[in-house]
């Protein structure tokens, strides 16, 4: 099955208008060309019932529909009366009359100008005249009561325009109050005080609106921070609300963003208000934001309109969560500076504390450690403070850590894990720290304070069990736990560094156990992993990763330097093993990852590695493999499509759509192409392309083919059933299917069931298909064109064609790609390529299918050079089998049953 898509590139679906739809007044929008053509874009789907024609009929752009229900001198007078009056002003009118199968309409245009997409267009309104104005002359006073009708309707656009231009004036106020809040820095004792004064007031100045207060909710009750009226031009204090009285207030401001209450005296979420607030102060509408700190309703920013209700729009109501915001972020930013104070009493807390405390500056040098500190590092206060970490041997590892761009304390607030360090003896010692940087209360690094511990005891008998833990008691290797555990500490040091990983997996392995046993398999592994550590070297990390699965680990290795060693790796693979007295050859397949481009986590890097690895078996073994993204949506894909292509099979989510082929020569409808499509009830529609690979792999396309030629039967007959011709209907078939020996008996089975002339079946073959067909497969092809149905080569040229198809197998049709139309006139190759098959073609009796047909330019020289037969959007876009029956009725030619396709 092959995918086309649902959306064709046609001029007419580009177009959008943007007029409204004064429908009261009886008149239909249209849009189209500054042409004498009078070719439209777009017609009121409202035309059909006034005029008795369709939009879509009068939207064709091939000989001008529109333009010939006028008379023919007419429609040029008109257009140079257009261009005179849009030469004097921004608008037109003119009147005229239209044949249609209602009969003569008398009409009034009224328009202006517009471009799109570099076209010049004109857009506006047609007014039908009623029956009493058909049988006379209008009078003056019917022709000022139309103008004013399309007058208002203009001017009804007009006052959406200015709509707009006021939304976009709000906007650009609203950006620049948050930039100015962003950017106040509060220097006043009370911040939160200061804060909520200067967005209260700007909240009035920037809503007009009466009042603004904000209020701190706390469980019982609501409390005043600052209230700005507008009208005093001042802040007041009001006395607690109790917020018990409020509960489905309350509720509104837990379960949503804002509250905007056009009616707050009577909406259900405000009318709670209404005795003891609204109603006193004459608050007529009301838009309150929550305030909240990590998704805690904490406050509530409450704007207050009085006078006549107040519609609130969209864009003022997401400002007001903004502004909310503003405030919140000014609490969180006064917690933090209460936490800096409590720095002071951390540090006569630790001077007693069995850790060791240190506190250094921002630029490295010491300025505090506790008596512990003394008693592990055997230097005393007097000998560090004042002296930078570099210079003291028992911290000089610490600075690299502070100061290091690479160190994850660049990075982050916080650091903790071990070091090795000296004692001032020389001594050896293992310590575990945590590190965390104080910052000020202007947001500046000022300090980094740690804490630590001497752990040489634990880390020493830690070592023995991970020794025992970590091994590959095989080869002598790391194991899988110890390679995994390496792989996370590298990116905890370094994360954005590059890094390769190769995953080497021993091709048949399992043969070899199979046929020497698992000793000497056993044996075979342990000379590998020696001489894989010996031809590595110092590149990398070597790790038995799984039974017959190595992994290396390459630090500061980029793609070019990662796919050299895996090559390496390859060849050391190819040299023979002596193993139990006999050579035993080998071969292996690598997949390759690169951090951070491919993962910057071991789990991310670790999975691309074994997709890569996965990829390379799958094309053969014996290669390397470099994770691609195109790798990792295969995997994803493959696995949905797996779990859920059967289920929708059973559960009728595959659907048969259908694209007419017509005759290029008379315009007759002969047939359709089945095309499959899945709609899925979460994922929506999902091409074939995305899911006919793997239905191929799991060998669902069986089931699924057989599916599809006996829905196409189907609808062929009962199309015929109706009196709408007898269509013949092309299916693609995959390579897969011949792989099916019952493919010929299904068809034929189907065929008689369905009792569907085979004649009207085309089966549509790859060109791979072909290339690789074995003497079964031409045995096939053979015994299909036995029942009396048409073979097709689909895709003719893209692939690696030949004319040996064309004599060794029972070919009638040639369907010409999409790629070689899809560029005519522009592309003088495409056109002598496509004259040429055509040529060919013919020459050999062989009917010629051109697809993707979307100008009238590419049908134009198809005709010439006597294509046989197209498909296109330009002619129909795909149409499902539900609606195939009332799209196929407006076709006027159609094949009848006794002639031949």
């Amino acid at each position: 099955m092959k995918s086309h898509p649902d959306a064709g590139p046609r001029s007419a679906a580009e177009v959008v208008t943007q007029l409204p739809v004064p429908s009261r007044l009886g008149m239909l929008r249209f849009e189209r060309l500054n042409e004498p053509s009078w070719a439209l874009l777009f017609l009121d789907p409202a035309c059909e019932r006034k005029l008795g024609i369709s939009a879509a009929d009068l939207c064709a752009l091939i000989d001008a529909p529109y333009a010939s229900l006028m008379e023919p001198e007419a429609r040029y007078r008109l257009h140079d009366s257009i261009q005179q009056q849009l030469l004097q002003g921004q608008h037109y009118l003119v009147r005229y009359t239209l044949h249609t199968p209602q009969g003569a309409l008398n009409l009034l245009e009224m328009g202006e100008p517009f471009r799109q997409h570099n076209r010049q267009l004109l857009r506006g309104y047609l007014l039908i005249a009623d029956e009493s104005l058909a049988a006379h002359t209008p009078d003056e006073s019917e022709l000022l009561a139309q103008n004013q009708n399309l007058r208002n309707a203009l001017q009804q656009y007009q006052r959406t325009q200015r709509d707009h231009l006021q939304h976009l004036a709000r906007s650009h106020t609203q950006q620049q109050l948050i930039v100015r809040l962003s950017r106040q820095r509060y220097v006043s004792s009370d911040p939160q005080q200061e804060a909520a004064e200067l967005i209260t007031q700007a909240a009035c100045e920037v809503y007009g609106v009466a009042r603004a207060g904000i209020w701190h909710l706390n469980s019982q009750s609501l409390d005043c921070i600052s209230l700005y009226r507008r009208d005093l031009d001042r802040h007041e204090q009001l006395p607690p609300i109790d917020a018990r009285s409020f509960p489905h207030y309350l509720d509104a401001l837990h379960s949503g963003r804002a509250i905007d209450a056009h009616d707050a005296q009577h909406d259900l979420r405000t009318r709670e208000l209404k005795p003891t607030y609204l109603e006193p102060l004459g608050i007529s509408s009301m838009l309150d934001a929550s305030i909240r700190i990590e998704g805690e309703v904490v406050g509530i920013l409450c704007l207050e309109h009085i006078g006549a209700k107040r519609i609130w729009q969209a864009d003022e109501i997401a400002f007001a969560g903004e502004l909310a915001d503003q405030f919140a972020q000014v609490l969180i930013n006064q917690e933090k500076r209460s936490a800096t104070n409590a720095l002071h009493l951390f540090q006569r807390a630790v001077e007693q504390s069995a850790s060791a405390f240190l506190l250094v500056d921002r630029d490295g040098r010491v300025e505090y450690v506790n008596p512990s500190f003394t008693a592990i590092t055997l230097y005393s206060s007097d000998e560090v403070c004042g002296h930078r970490l570099s210079e003291l041997p028992a911290l000089s590892n610490l600075s690299d850590l502070l100061f290091d761009a690479d160190s994850s304390l660049a990075e982050h607030s916080s650091w903790q894990g071990e070091f090795r360090s000296r004692r001032k003896s020389q001594e050896p010692y293992w310590g575990h720290l945590s590190i965390s940087k104080v910052y000020g209360d202007d947001g500046e690094l000022t300090h980094y304070i740690g804490i630590y511990e001497d752990i040489t005891d634990a880390k020493l008998a830690q070592q023995r069990i991970e020794r025992l833990a970590y091994t590959d008691n095989l080869t002598n290797l790391g194991n899988r736990p110890a390679f995994i555990r390496s792989l996370e500490e590298r990116f905890a040091r370094h994360a954005r560094r590059p890094m390769g990983l190769l995953l080497v997996d021993i091709d048949n392995f399992k043969r070899i156990n199979d046929s020497l046993g698992h000793q000497t398999g056993d044996k075979l592994l342990s000379a590998l992993a020696r001489r894989l550590r010996n031809s590595l070297g110092t590149q990398g990390t070597l790790a038995r990763f799984a039974s017959n699965e190595f992994a290396i680990l390459l630090d500061g290795s980029d793609q070019d330097g990662g796919m050299r060693i895996a090559q390496q790796v390859l060849q050391t693979l190819d040299k023979p093993l002596f193993v139990d007295n006999q050579l035993i050859s080998i071969t292996g397949s690598v997949g390759l990852a690169i951090a951070p481009e491919h993962g910057d986590d071991p789990q991310t890097l670790m999975k691309h590695a074994g997709l890569a690895l996965h990829k390379a078996k799958a094309n053969g073994k014996h290669q390397v493999q470099l994770f691609t993204e195109a790798l990792n949506a295969e995997a994803n894909y493959k696995l949905f499509v797996e779990n859920n292509l059967r289920r929708a099979l059973t559960q009728n989510e595959l659907e048969v759509f259908y694209q007419p082929k017509l005759c290029l020569k008379s315009g007759q409808l002969l047939g359709m192409e089945a095309l499959l499509r899945w709609q899925h009830p979460e994922k929506g529609m999902i091409r074939p392309d995305q899911f006919i690979s793997v239905a191929e792999e799991t060998g669902l396309i069986i089931p699924i083919g057989k599916w599809v030629v006996r829905q196409a039967c189907r609808m062929s007959k009962q199309i015929a059933a109706i009196g709408l011709g007898q269509l013949q209907v092309a299916i693609n078939l995959s390579p897969k299917q011949f792989s099916d020996p019952d493919l010929v008996g299904s068809v034929a089975a189907i065929l008689n069931e369905e009792q569907l002339d085979p004649r009207l079946l085309e089966l549509e073959l790859t060109e791979s298909l072909l290339l690789e067909a074995t003497e079964d497969t031409r045995h096939q092809l053979g015994r299909l064109k036995s029942l009396g149905l048409t073979l097709a080569m689909d895709d003719f040229g893209t692939g690696y064609s030949s004319l040996s198809y064309l004599k060794k197998f029972p070919i009638d049709v040639i369907k010409i790609d999409r790629s070689f139309i899809k560029d005519i006139p522009d592309n003088q190759d495409d056109m002598e390529i496509t004259s040429a098959v055509i040529a060919m073609a013919h020459n050999l009796k062989l009917k010629v299918v051109a697809e993707g047909i979307e100008t009238g330019a590419q049908l134009g020289f198809l005709r010439r050079q006597q294509c046989d037969v197209g498909q296109g959007y330009l002619f129909d876009k795909p149409i499902s089998g539900r609606e195939l029956i009332d799209s196929l009725r407006r076709y006027p030619c159609r094949p009848q049953a006794d002639q031949r396709l």
